[in-house]
């Protein structure tokens, strides 16, 4: 019997676990361009269950294939209070959730249970991924496994695991060129295999189990590859939308600091790195493109512009206004920004490039795109930048890049 107030902090903590499982872990994602057939709306919506089903698939699973803490029916049973009462939590707070969780917690060490169903396209099976993770200074995941869930026979056999492709450390890679990672203990996650997963009814997102001196870093750079379900498989997210433009940098790359070293012999992306020593300037390039601009003054970080296709603004350092999705490289502009009392500034540069301005708490951003994406051309100045006061962008009007800079 758990005592009242460890079951308390237990229900605390596992409700905690289950929300975060629940909650929809996409950055301004549009549509999935993968191989594989891509999930709807409609089949994600599919993908809730009741708690009765739930706990039916939950209570399937023996010694064999989980933590024997929940071996016996009578253990389950035991909890099925608590386990309801995070259910119907993370319904009221997310409005649907395919997650069951539960927590043990023992001298500040902890053992946590997570089970995520998914509907199967083909039939009335379902998909039941089984994940255990624990540990006292440092979590991590002691296994994940998938089981194909037969409700007609009410049991459960255990299959691959569904991801195609599966991740890889190569995936990984755009993080430690672009956003100066601290390569070695990247690399040592990589080689543990050692990743983290986040369930959500349409999918899942893997990131890095980060060394505990690496959190920082990975919460800059936002190290994930996300994945969608599609009825039979998890495919990948091809157009997940890395949050990696911050208030105080790209990813770690920080403004008003020193450059991170951008040179190291692994590179599959094939990346080029050049510095202007007369310009104090980085220029990162991929095989197509100039990608990213890291503007030195004094040996430390001014500015930084980005131009790879993908990063987004995240969501914690710059709030759009409602019905507007996170600006990000691409995106049409009229999606993302709004052009009222409270605008943005609007600029047009000497050179013809026009520019967004907002403040990001303590640092300023600016989106830029060309004069021809207004509807009403302008001409710039060879003695200033001017000032747009009303300016209207073409429906196909898109961010063409991306500048952070403190003043």
């Amino acid at each position: 019997m758990i005592p009242a107030m460890k079951r308390l902090f237990v229900l605390l903590a596992a409700c905690a676990l289950l929300l975060a499982g629940c909650k929809d872990g996409n950055k301004g994602a549009e549509a999935p361009n993968a191989g594989q057939e891509p999930a709807t709306k409609a089949e994600a919506a599919q993908n809730d269950f009741t708690f009765d089903e739930l706990f039916r698939i939950f209570s399937c699973f023996g010694e064999n294939v989980m933590s024997d803490k929940f071996a016996a029916q009578s253990v389950k049973d035991g909890i099925k209070g608590d386990l309801s009462d995070m259910y119907e939590g993370a319904v009221e707070f997310t409005g649907d959730c395919n997650v069951l969780s539960y927590s043990f917690y023992n001298d500040g060490c902890s053992d946590d249970f997570l089970m995520a169903c998914y509907r199967c396209k083909a039939d009335d099976h379902v998909l039941a991924m089984l994940m255990e993770t624990g540990g006292c200074d440092v979590t991590s995941v002691k296994y994940l496994r998938a089981y194909e869930y037969d409700p007609g026979q009410g049991s459960a056999h255990e299959i691959a695991l569904p991801f195609e492709p599966k991740p890889e450390r190569d995936d990984f890679e755009d993080m430690i060129r672009l956003a100066g990672a601290d390569v070695p203990a990247l690399r040592d996650a990589m080689r543990r295999g050692s990743y983290r997963y986040e369930f959500r009814t349409d999918g899942v997102t893997v990131r890095l189990n980060d060394p505990a001196d690496f959190n920082e870093q990975a919460y800059h750079g936002d190290l994930v590859v996300d994945y969608l379900w599609n009825g039979s498989v998890f495919v990948r997210n091809q157009d997940y939308r890395y949050a990696c433009i911050h208030a105080n940098g790209f990813a770690n790359i920080l403004l008003g600091q020193p450059a991170p070293n951008f040179y190291f012999d692994y590179d599959p992306k094939g990346y080029g790195v050049n510095y202007s020593q007369g310009g104090d300037l980085w220029l990162i390039n991929d095989a197509e493109e100039l990608g990213l601009e890291v503007q030195m003054d004094g040996g430390k970080v001014y500015s930084i512009e980005c131009r790879f296709p993908g990063y987004c603004v995240a969501r914690y350092a710059y709030e759009v206004q409602p019905g507007k999705v996170q600006p990000y490289v691409g995106a049409r502009i009229n999606d993302c920004l709004t052009f009222g009392t409270e605008a943005p500034q609007v600029w047009m540069l000497m050179d013809g490039t026009v520019q967004i301005e907002d403040e990001m708490w303590n640092s300023k951003i600016a989106f830029r795109t060309s004069k021809e994406s207004l509807e009403n051309p302008v001409e710039p100045s060879f003695n200033d930048r001017i000032r747009l006061e009303h300016p209207a962008f073409k429906p196909e009007a898109r961010i063409e890049s991306i500048l952070i800079w403190q003043e």
